[in-house]
């Protein structure tokens, strides 16, 4: 039996993020994680995430975001909770809960605290999930050597919204989760494995998330597995469209779960 691959995790202390790191130490060393103070990275407060998506998507687009956000809260919040429950109901090892990790708690991924931190362990690999855009500087550092989750079909979805706009723009069969080697782009670097993801008509855009995040969760420990063949088959899909969508709003929302009943209807 091969030796398992001495890994850093960086990655949230979100619900999905916390059970991926816990089935990844069953299969891996981990040699440390690198978390945030909080539940998430507090590298921008609410008005500079306010004034950056008004900058992408204009006044209009950011006001039509902020009402999505709205609407998932009011109206779906309960759904999610247990749609965590039930897909992640696969309890592992609690590594983390207990403590049984090296552990770097930080507000900012891109700092120089990290990068030492990540040095000092000399792991083989890094492995990324649920951070904010790693900046150049840090890719640079460990280039070659990080592989990413990205919970979207890459190319061509790529960012973070890789469960909703395959469904936007009629294209469901490019549901699916993505590992692949980071780079300097967004989700643009060399392909490891990926695979669809099935979802149900009336799941919640957070609910398909969950389910790509399970998924992606089964072909990293694959990967780590198996990182010898994978890391030999790493490729790029130059045939498709690749796009990095933004943020959607409410009536994007909206429009893309009526046609959804439509064709779950129409079968």
């Amino acid at each position: 039996m091969n030796k398992p691959l001495s890994i850093v995790i960086l990655t949230s202390k979100l619900p999905e993020d916390i059970w991926l790191v816990n089935k990844l130490a069953e299969v891996s060393q981990i040699e440390g994680i690198v978390l945030p103070v909080k539940s998430r990275y507090g590298e921008f407060g609410i008005f500079q995430v306010l004034k950056k998506r008004t900058q992408q998507a204009g006044f209009i687009g950011m006001i039509n975001q902020a009402l999505l956000f709205l609407y998932v809260l009011i109206f779906e919040r309960r759904r999610n909770k247990q749609a965590i429950k039930t897909i992640f109901a696969d309890k592992p090892h609690q590594y983390i809960e207990n403590k049984d990790i090296d552990t770097l708690e930080v507000n900012d991924i891109n700092t120089k605290e990290v990068r030492n931190f990540v040095l000092s362990k000399s792991p083989q690999l890094i492995v990324v999930s649920g951070t904010p855009l790693l900046k150049k500087r840090l890719v640079r550092a460990f280039e070659g050597q990080i592989i990413n989750l990205h919970p979207g079909f890459a190319p061509q979805y790529r960012g973070r919204y890789g469960s909703f706009w395959p469904i936007y723009n009629h294209e469901p069969e490019l549901v699916g989760a993505t590992i692949h080697y980071l780079d300097e782009g967004v989700d643009t670097g060399a392909i490891l494995i990926q695979q669809q993801v099935d979802y149900h008509p009336t799941d919640t855009l957070k609910t398909i998330t969950y389910k790509q995040h399970k998924v992606g969760g089964d072909l990293l420990i694959k990967c780590l597995t198996q990182f010898e063949e994978m890391a030999s088959g790493a490729y790029h899909k130059n045939d498709c469209p690749s796009k990095n969508y933004l943020s959607p709003g409410l009536t994007h929302y909206l429009k893309a779960r009526r046609w959804l009943r439509r064709r779950k209807n129409s079968k």
